[in-house]
Parts: structure tokens; C-alpha cells; sequence
């Protein structure tokens, strides 16, 4: 009797394998299908799936990256660099009883600045500087160099090694200290090199057209739109030198960029995904990225039997069944982005163009619980809406910034502010820049005291006339967590002293 219920048991349980298996060989077959019929389609549409397609070749001339990247690792560590510069538009401490403003400390001005607990001085800075004084010199003159070109291995995949993006963000803090030390020794013409530089280190990774080295460019233009704001509190200035810093901005484009490095992104993932067919430890690395980079320890955080589970089972299951089903769901999200990223490039209207990232952002994320199990990484997918909403800010912080220096420039000349922007076209300005959040001119107004208030709607699209109080509904931080995206303004005397009383309690 035992003996026959044992067999019943066991063929119950063959057929369950056989379903199970002619279950998942069914899910394989329909991923197969319909990931080749939407590849043709973008194939169709001329969709460039691969690097080979994608990269061009290397422009002829001298390529100044490799020689920038090799000259930081000879920066030398010292008192205050690279880990303590001055600060730049710090935001200024709440004013009580009064209303909501923008106002921000110039860094330039102090005598000091503390970082946690130590004191820094503007002569250990300037000896900071002296020593690095000839590899500087050298890295402002690579930057200068035709050609920008990292040279990636694309090929490596998911083992591809981002070493060089750290390096080119510290960058930034070396050439904005130099700039801040000259606006504090009032030499302003003397801070326009390392300004220019500072500005124009983004295109240090333009041709990587990978979405992360995107993000580090965006990082790293928003630090020099914080450094061209102090440039900009300073007094002597040379209408030449700041026409200089005017035209180093305005040859950024984000969107643009955006829209090639989410192409990049998508090849990109292809190649991962075609190392994920052929290896199951690489497949690992692509379902478990995440986990292994915050958790190194190699998943000693959890029992080995359960880690066992995920990567030699479930993960092997995924591989066999599922992935070229999620590879579909990825080229489909990432296709959705890149249209977006193209109209933004192209129309410069940007309030249509954030709804819709929302939307996909939403749809993305209202799965049921079975596309939960094939698609395990579907919850990464929101965050490539997240990131491809960074260049919109990008591009208004950069708009704003040439604004200004317009501004700037015509008060040198005139001796006074303009009344509207329409003032600055076309001798600062070929015309008034655009608020690409609402499509319309940038917002202006000369206010009663001889300052100006410059202001962006914002994401949400409603002009609030340059409301600095915090957006309800907002889920950013600083300045685009207004009502309005706002320009902003010095400091008073009486934010100066709370903001020195707060810094000398460290």
C-alpha cells in the first residue's frame, strides 16, 4: 500500500515538473518571438541597437581626455584639497518672522570655512594650489585639446569599470577653488582660466553617450553654475572675461545629450543582456547589481541556502524563461525615453515632456505580482525616467546662468540693471532666452531697491511671480523645491552673522 501511494506521489510530482517545464519553455518561446518582432521594428524605424552602430570613429586630432584623467592622479592631497574647498552659493540660514526668499552666502567673502570640525583658511588653499599649480595647468590645457574621447571597452559589458567619472568629478572642486581664491583676492580676471575649465569639464565625458557618465556631467555643470553665481557677486570684472565665461556655457546642450547617452544606455543593456544568455555568473551581476553594490560582503547578510536559491535556481529559472521577456520590457521603456529625450532636444517645451516621464514612470511600476517574478528589475526601470528628468533642470540652471551674465554684463556697461530682458538682446543676447518649463521668455523683473529677480516657473508649469516658499507637492531639494525655480540673491548682513554663529558652534 505505502509502495503505491509512494508512486502516485512520484508521478503526481513528474507531471507537475513536465507542466512546469513545458510552462517555462511556453514563457521562453513567446520572449523569443516577441523580441525579435520588436527589434525588427526598431530596426525599421532606424534604431541603432549596438555600439558598433552607435559610436562614430575617433575624430581626427589630439585627444585631451587620457592626458586629463592620468594628470588628477598626480594631484597632490593637501590641507584643504581636495576634500574641503570653499563653499559656493551655500544657502542661507531662514530668516524668522519674515517671508520665504532665495538668498545664498558668498563663499568668497569669508574669512574662513569650516567643514565638520575644522577651521580652513584661505592661505592654506592658496598653498594647496601652489603645489598643484603645474598639473593644473597642464589638465586646463588638455581640456582645451580638439578631441575628448574616454575610449570605453563597450564589449566589457556588465564588467565594464566606470574608473574614470570619480576622477572627473573631483576635477571640479580643484579648478572651482582656484576661482574661488582669485574672486577673494579680488582678481577676478585671474579666476576666468579655472571658471572656463570648470565649465567646459563636462564635455570631458560627452562622447561616453552612457547614461551614467550623463549624470556625472549634469553633477558636475550644476557645481560650475554654483561657481559662475559667486563669479558673478564679485566686483571688476572685464566685459571680454565674462563674454568668455557667456560663450563657455552656451555651448552645452543636455537634452541632446540626454538623448544620446539613454541610445548608449540601451546598447549598452543589450550587450549585458547577451552576456546574461551565455553565463549565468554574469547574469547574476545583471539581477543582483544592485545588492552587490551595496551589500559587497557577497551576501553574507542573508542564509547561504536562500542565496544559494536566488542565484543557482531562481536566477538560472530567469535566464531560461524570462530574460528575453524583460529584455523586450527594456527596449520598449528605454525606446519610450529616447522619443521623450528627442521632442525635449527638439522643441525646448519642456511641461509636456515631464508629464509624460511621470506617466511611464507610473505605468512602470503598476505590475502584478507574476510580472513581479519575470521581471524582477522592473522596479530599476523608474529610476531611467528619474534620470532623464535631471537634464530639464540642467538646461534651465544653464539658461538662467547665461541670463545672468547677460545681466551682468549690460549693468557694467550701462551702470545699471536692465528694466527687461528684451534690454539685453542683441547686444548681450541674439534673443530672450526661453523658460523651457512653460515655453515662454525667462521671467524678470527690476525690483525698487536696483536688484533684479530672475526666475524659472518651475516643474509644475505655474508662473507664482517668483514665490520662494516651498512647493507642496515638490519632492526635490534647494532651489527647485520653490514654487518657482528662482536666481538667487546675496545674502543680507543679518543671514551673514546666523549663518557665521552657526559655523562657529563646529
Amino acid at each position: 500500500m505505502l509502495k503505491r501511494w509512494i508512486k502516485i506521489l512520484l508521478k503526481v510530482l513528474l507531471a507537475l515538473f513536465v507542466l512546469l517545464f513545458v510552462f517555462l519553455l511556453f514563457e521562453r518561446v513567446r520572449g523569443q518571438i516577441s523580441l525579435a518582432r520588436y527589434k525588427r521594428e526598431l530596426a525599421a524605424k532606424g534604431e541603432k541597437l549596438t555600439f558598433r552602430e552607435l559610436i562614430p570613429p575617433l575624430p581626427q586630432g589630439e585627444n585631451g581626455a587620457p592626458e586629463v584623467i592620468e594628470a588628477i592622479k598626480h594631484l597632490q592631497m593637501g590641507l584643504v584639497l581636495p576634500d574641503n574647498p570653499p563653499p559656493m552659493m551655500k544657502k542661507s540660514l531662514p530668516r524668522m518672522g519674515m517671508a520665504p526668499s532665495v538668498h545664498a552666502i558668498v563663499g568668497f567673502r569669508e574669512s574662513e570655512w569650516v567643514e565638520g570640525k575644522v577651521t580652513n583658511h584661505w592661505d592654506q588653499l592658496a598653498a594647496d594650489l601652489k603645489t598643484n599649480e603645474a598639473t593644473l595647468a597642464q589638465i586646463r590645457l588638455a581640456l582645451a585639446k580638439p578631441v575628448l574621447n574616454n575610449k570605453l571597452d563597450y564589449s566589457q559589458g556588465i564588467r565594464m569599470q566606470f574608473s574614470h567619472l570619480a576622477p572627473a568629478k573631483s576635477l571640479t572642486y580643484w579648478l572651482g577653488a582656484g576661482s574661488q581664491l582669485a574672486l577673494h583676492e579680488n582678481k577676478p580676471h585671474e579666476a576666468v582660466d579655472n571658471l572656463v575649465a570648470q565649465i567646459q569639464l563636462p564635455c570631458l565625458l560627452l562622447e561616453d553617450r552612457i547614461l551614467i557618465s550623463e549624470l556625472v556631467r549634469i553633477a558636475i555643470a550644476g557645481i560650475a553654475n554654483n561657481a559662475t553665481w559667486e563669479a558673478l557677486q564679485a566686483d571688476g570684472w572685464a566685459d571680454e572675461d565674462l563674454a568668455r565665461l557667456q560663450q563657455a556655457w552656451q555651448t552645452e546642450d543636455f537634452m541632446t545629450a540626454m538623448a544620446s547617452g539613454l541610445e548608449g544606455e540601451r546598447a549598452f543593456g543589450e550587450t549585458c543582456y547577451e552576456q546574461a544568455k551565455r553565463s549565468n555568473e554574469d547574469a547574476v551581476k545583471l539581477f543582483f547589481w544592485e545588492e552587490e553594490f551595496l551589500f559587497p560582503d557577497d551576501g553574507s547578510h542573508r542564509s547561504w541556502w536562500c542565496e544559494m536559491l536566488r542565484r543557482n535556481v531562481y536566477c538560472r529559472i530567469w535566464r531560461f524563461a524570462w530574460l528575453r521577456q524583460y529584455e523586450w520590457r527594456y527596449l520598449k521603456y528605454t525606446q519610450h525615453l529616447i522619443e521623450i529625450a528627442r521632442t525635449a532636444a527638439k522643441e525646448k517645451s519642456y511641461g509636456g515632456i515631464l508629464s509624460s516621464l511621470e506617466g511611464l514612470e507610473k505605468e512602470s511600476l503598476n505590475i502584478s505580482f507574476y510580472d513581479k517574478l519575470r521581471f524582477p528589475m522592473a522596479s530599476q526601470l523608474p529610476a531611467l525616467s528619474v534620470a532623464a528628468k535631471r537634464p530639464l533642470r540642467a538646461e534651465i540652471e544653464q539658461t538662467m546662468t547665461i541670463c545672468a551674465i547677460a545681466l551682468k554684463r549690460y549693468s557694467l556697461r550701462h551702470g545699471k540693471p536692465p528694466a527687461s530682458l528684451d534690454m539685453l538682446v542683441p547686444e548681450f543676447l541674439p534673443s530672450v532666452p526661453i523658460d523651457y518649463m512653460d515655453g515662454k521668455p525667462m521671467k524678470y523683473r527690476l525690483n525698487s531697491d536696483g536688484s533684479f529677480t530672475l526666475y524659472s516657473v518651475g516643474e509644475d508649469g505655474k508662473d507664482d511671480g517668483g514665490d520662494a516658499s516651498p512647493s507642496p507637492n515638490s519632492k526635490l531639494g534647494g532651489l527647485w523645491s520653490k514654487r518657482d525655480f528662482i536666481w538667487p540673491s546675496p545674502a543680507l548682513p543679518e543671514e551673514i552673522e546666523a549663518y557665521r554663529k552657526e559655523a562657529a558652534k563646529n
